[in-house]
């Protein structure tokens, strides 16, 4: 595909979520394989990164409306449906195909007015291809409108490269903090926030997991990363949580925005409790860094996720502790696990586009 031009369309960090953290090594997996990419980031932060350009920044504009693209590839979560129905109609116009990714997708009726469900029904059916992150999305955008057999069901997950800059930009009273608990146990969130008015990431229940097992290993430590707070009455409050808990010694909230993979290398457990996802890229990395990982059961997980049940508290911190207590087996149970690569299947859809091949005969 060697001078194919693409357009990734998305946020790109910081902060770090799963979507930004997707098209940041998606963008250059694609330069390595001598792809033409260009990031247009949606997020309003300026980021002054190579071959990415801002919808924030007016300046970039006259590069976003002329230069010239085969694929534009569009990458969103829920149903928002602005800049994807901007992307695909600048696409149609400048004569590129048009893929979109959902990386989840949440929404009621009351997410819709007229206009956004007759935007949403015809960029699906008339988009040149669809990526759903897991088979739950792929049913959701048939039902909104899109082709079946337009649709490619493709983990967001793209192996990490170690990088040492990254790894230093870690706090240090992170990696003291990590040094000085055991077990370590760690879990992520892009922003914190209610969904279907309970905590959209578990954190919550991840308190009550520090302070229930607390009594059974003593130097226990949890290791919650928010790169962006967003709620701040509600992280005072989880604070406050904490302090009433007692556990202020062993449970830390990292407020940095940094990557999240070199606190899961150094991590004995990584947990998943959200009550509501799409494919959890940082679930794929821990099982690819080879953490045992507990996840709520709302929407399929990979091979070798323990699982609970979700938001039960008790059903949480149960198949926490039996992993912590069987530690060696369960480790050693995911020895073997493949974790799946979406790159090559993504390359795929890019030349089956490009050549017209057999995903959207």
């Amino acid at each position: 595909m060697n001078g194919l031009r693409l357009a990734l369309v998305g946020s790109y960090p910081p902060p770090y979520g799963g979507v930004s953290i997707h098209i940041q090594r998606l963008h250059a997996q694609c330069l390595s394989n001598n792809i033409q990419c260009t990031v247009f980031n949606t997020s309003s932060q300026v980021k002054r990164a190579k071959h990415v350009v801002n919808l924030s920044r007016a300046r970039d504009w006259p590069h976003i409306l002329t230069s010239r693209q085969d694929i534009v590839h569009v990458n969103t979560t829920s149903m928002h449906w602005k800049i994807p129905a901007f992307f695909f109609y600048l696409s149609k116009i400048k004569g590129a195909k048009f893929i979109l990714t959902y990386h989840s997708l949440r929404y009621s009726a009351s997410d819709f007015s007229p206009l956004g469900r007759k935007m949403i029904r015809t960029i699906l059916k008339s988009a040149s291809h669809c990526i759903a992150t897991n088979s739950e999305i792929e049913g959701g955008l048939i039902s909104l409108g899109a082709k079946a057999k337009r649709i490619s069901v493709i983990p967001a997950f793209l192996p990490p490269v170690k990088n040492n800059q990254e790894i230093t930009e870690i706090p240090q009273e992170v990696w003291n903090f990590i040094d000085s608990h055991t077990p370590v146990i760690s879990a992520n969130a892009f922003r914190i926030g209610i969904s279907y008015g309970q905590d959209r990431y578990g954190v919550d229940m991840c308190i009550e997991l520090c302070a229930s097992l607390k009594s059974t290993y003593p130097q226990i430590g949890f290791v919650f990363c928010i790169p962006d707070i967003g709620d701040y009455d509600y992280f005072s409050e989880l604070k406050r949580r904490v302090v009433e808990k007692e556990i202020e010694g062993n449970f830390l909230f990292q407020t940095k925005p940094c990557q999240f993979y070199p606190i899961l290398m150094k991590s004995d457990v990584f947990v998943r409790p959200t009550n509501t996802d799409g494919d959890a890229i940082s679930l794929r990395e821990a099982l690819f860094f080879r953490t045992p990982s507990v996840a709520s059961d709302v929407v399929p997980r990979p091979e070798g996720t323990v699982l609970f049940t979700n938001r039960d508290t008790e059903d949480f911190i149960a198949r926490v502790k039996m992993v912590c207590d069987n530690y060696e087996q369960y480790k050693s149970q995911i020895e073997s696990i493949e974790v799946e690569n979406g790159l090559s299947e993504i390359l795929k859809v890019y030349n089956s586009q490009v050549n017209k091949g057999e995903l959207d005969e």
